[in-house]
């Protein structure tokens, strides 16, 4: 152990501060361990990497493209090269809460659009692990985590690591926040992704810092093995080990990037390979899309690869590094949302030059500074949108002409319209009069305003109004505005929401414009 550092509060609230053993959600980073038990499938002879998925779960079958039915693997999936978009707002909503269930996982995977080719370009895509996780848990006839600490955390000794809140051993445990505009804190509690959810797979793993460095340096050692290379503390055959066979997920499926260069920018199944210096470090993460020139550590080093992932939920960041050529690892895990810049991103940059004596020194504190800048004008940014794009003077139809349910049976979400009661009507020239709530949640509601023509928005008053009804993740003028449709006979026959808006994780040329918002039909 080179440093372990330990800085804030864990927990707020009781003054709990971090160490080596405390819990946090590490999100994303779970897709390596989903992969890892894969392997460990493979070789029990319960599932192949070459069969198609529909061989596993049947119902499996992307209507609009029943090839990719068909044809898609786990391999396919697990490398995101489907080609099917990431609309993961079809399937979280406000506070990060998911409106269904892991059972219904595969069932709402098969209608989501199609961006690309069929294993033309690599495109993130959370529901594809989501489903990866049914693969596991209906090979297996037990939950996906239960699988995950059978084949994984169990015989690595990770004692520390759990996919639901219920397995939490002890109060040493992190607590999400978000941070207002005036410095104070938002509480946003433990995370609602679980060991049974949609996209649990993807990212439901809750970990230490201790347990994840156990989890980097079993990887490494067993997978130099496997390339024939001096282990650096495993003399004897890998036999049963957990992790053999990992070198499968640890090499090259897909680059994420069809640029040219001279170094490594690509996707093995859950996890990324840079070769350093990289541009393309964090570019799932939030600074990517914060910072327009990121920060390239090492220019003037030797290249070195990094295999690596990202992770970021509901107040929850983190970042980990492998280098297998040295058996290194470096693991920066925070409880802070995304809204404000990542800092395990820069944090991790810094470590690793450090590190490896990276030259020239960059000074990561900078681009923090610069994504904290680029992250404040975001919400002036998306009033000037719902400002500029706001058809002005538009006719006002009754309310109740738009009061009604409306059904999308792919996506399994039903949206129930209905007129406020005077108590809470907005005031003023056009106040709130309608509300809607998505699969009868609570949670899952919000007040409507007219915006112009047939369509409604639920633009929050303020950053700090958004945050707290749970809309940090809505910070774009497409997922606010719900679009009523009217037939031939002039009635309002249903609704349009943009759930996709453009936004996802890493690059996607031209998806604002190839996926269509979810249509919903009046019942």
């Amino acid at each position: 152990m080179i440093f372990r550092h330990g800085e804030g509060f864990a927990n707020v609230e009781s003054r709990l501060s971090p160490n080596g053993d405390t819990l946090y959600c590490v999100a994303s980073c779970t897709k390596a361990f989903t992969t890892a038990t894969c392997i460990a499938l493979e070789r029990e002879e319960k599932l192949s990497w070459k069969e198609p998925i529909s061989r596993y779960v049947p119902d499996f079958n992307p209507v609009n493209d029943p090839e990719i039915g068909r044809r898609a693997t786990l391999l396919d999936l697990s490398s995101h090269t489907t080609g099917l978009a990431p609309v993961d707002h079809s399937v979280m909503g406000f506070h990060d809460e998911y409106y269904n269930k892991g059972s219904d996982q595969v069932r709402i995977a098969s209608h989501l659009p199609v961006c690309y080719d069929f294993r033309s370009h690599w495109l993130y895509n959370n529901c594809m692990l989501g489903v990866v996780g049914e693969v596991i848990s209906a090979v297996c006839k037990q939950s996906t985590g239960t699988v995950l600490k059978e084949r994984i955390f169990e015989p690595l000794g990770m004692t520390r690591t759990c996919t639901s809140n219920a397995e939490y051993p002890d109060q040493n445990v992190a607590k999400g926040y978000s941070v207002l505009d005036d410095g104070s804190l938002l509480s946003l509690g433990d995370p609602l992704l679980e060991d049974g959810d949609i996209q649990g797979a993807a990212g439901f793993v809750r970990s230490s810092v201790n347990d994840m460095l156990t989890w980097a340096k079993a990887i490494m050692v067993t997978e130099n093995q496997e390339r024939g290379m001096r282990s650096l503390e495993i003399g004897s055959e890998l036999g049963d080990h957990p992790l053999r066979g990992i070198s499968l997920a640890r090499c090259a499926h897909r680059p994420i990037t069809l640029e040219n260069g001279p170094g490594e920018n690509a996707y093995g199944l859950g996890w990324f390979r840079h070769t350093l210096p990289s541009s393309w470090l964090g570019s799932i993460g939030p600074n990517f899309a914060l910072l327009k020139d990121p920060p390239i550590i090492g220019r003037k080093s030797k290249p070195r690869l990094a295999v690596s992932h990202y992770g970021e939920f509901q107040g929850f960041l983190a970042a980990f590094y492998t280098f297998p050529e040295t058996c290194s690892a470096v693991i920066v895990l925070a409880n802070t949302s995304p809204s404000r810049g990542d800092p395990t991103d820069l944090i991790a940059q810094a470590l690793i030059q450090e590190l490896f004596d990276m030259q020239p020194r960059v000074a990561l504190e900078n681009y923090a500074l610069q994504a904290r800048r680029a992250s404040d004008m975001i919400w002036p940014a998306l009033v000037e949108s719902w400002v500029s794009n706001r058809v002005q003077n538009t006719p006002r139809r009754p309310p109740l002409e738009y009061v009604g349910r409306y059904e999308n049976p792919g996506f399994m979400l039903v949206i129930d319209v209905y007129e406020l009661p005077d108590s809470e009507k907005g005031k003023g020239s056009n106040p709130e009069v309608l509300g809607f709530t998505v699969n009868s949640i609570k949670r899952q509601s919000a007040k409507l305003r007219h915006y112009h023509y047939d369509v409604f928005t639920f633009l929050p008053d303020s950053r700090d109004d958004a945050l707290r009804k749970g809309m940090e993740g809505y910070m774009a003028l497409p997922l606010l505005l719900l679009s009523f449709l009217r037939g031939a006979c002039g009635k309002v026959c249903g609704l349009e929401w943009d759930l996709q808006a453009g936004i996802c994780e890493g690059p996607a040329p031209g998806l604002e414009k190839i996926v269509h918002p979810i249509r919903f039909k009046r019942v």
